[in-house]
């Protein structure tokens, strides 16, 4: 096992999210952009996971989540519970992230990025930092069948749409992010977006004694952080 110690811990949580490969257009966008499949499946990938220094914004959650995080906060992010076709069914464990800093706004967020040579985030909500085209993603259809109507379009008649619901979709994260203007940057304690540890039902029985409810994100404890830790072959001590 990998040891990690941890010398300040703040509040734990335990988050979700969906993955690229969450639909079928997001298969596809795996498949013709090579892209990692457990990325986040927006065009503002919240968090982003491709960063050196994973940034978490309220763009998904507006004020449930981001807006309460603090330096040295810790959250692991695991997938929402699907048939991720094909690859493993059920949740993923994904990142252990620790929060580094917590900016008041979006435009600091890229400054101080910026000073650290560090690439702007996609979820950082600046001019000039547009979001990740349509067919990047894994749609935001509300139903399947809106999902297979649209893939059954011409190339053509898909980019049009596609441009159309994009903007409508980045107008809405970027009032969210005028209301909830808080951006985070933490630092990787593990990281999979290629193939990830699966979670078993009965791993969450033991370690949660139950499979948890993530919609509000909910705190959990050091033990439980380490038993998730473990099955990815972290050991995690507290200093």
């Amino acid at each position: 096992m990998n040891e990690v110690k941890i010398s300040t811990c703040g509040t734990i949580k335990l988050n979700s999210f969906r993955p690229l490969c969450w639909t079928e257009l997001g298969l596809n966008a795996i498949e013709k952009y090579k892209l990692p499949p457990f990325i986040d499946a927006s065009c503002r990938r919240e968090p982003d996971f491709e960063n050196p220094f994973p940034s978490i914004s309220a763009l998904c959650r507006q004020g449930q989540f981001a807006p309460h995080l603090q330096q040295n906060d810790i959250i692991a992010y695991i997938t929402v519970g699907g048939d991720f076709k094909p690859y493993k069914q059920g949740h993923h464990l994904i990142a252990i992230l620790q929060v580094e800093e917590v900016y008041g706004t979006h435009q600091i967020g890229q400054n101080e990025y910026k000073k650290a040579n560090l690439p702007i985030p996609s979820n950082c909500m600046v001019e000039g930092n547009p979001p990740f085209d349509f067919d990047k993603t894994a749609g935001n259809f509300k139903t399947k069948s809106q999902q297979k109507t649209f893939i059954k379009r011409t190339e053509e008649q898909k980019l049009d749409i596609g441009k159309r619901l994009l903007k409508s979709w980045d107008e809405h994260y970027l009032e969210k992010s005028k209301k909830w203007k808080c951006f985070v940057k933490t630092r990787p304690i593990y990281i999979n977006i290629y193939n990830p540890m699966q979670i078993l039902n009965s791993d969450f029985e033991y370690i949660f004694g139950k499979i948890p409810n993530t919609r509000t994100p909910n705190k959990i404890s050091k033990k439980q952080l380490v038993e998730l830790a473990k099955l990815v072959g972290i050991n995690i001590s507290f200093e």
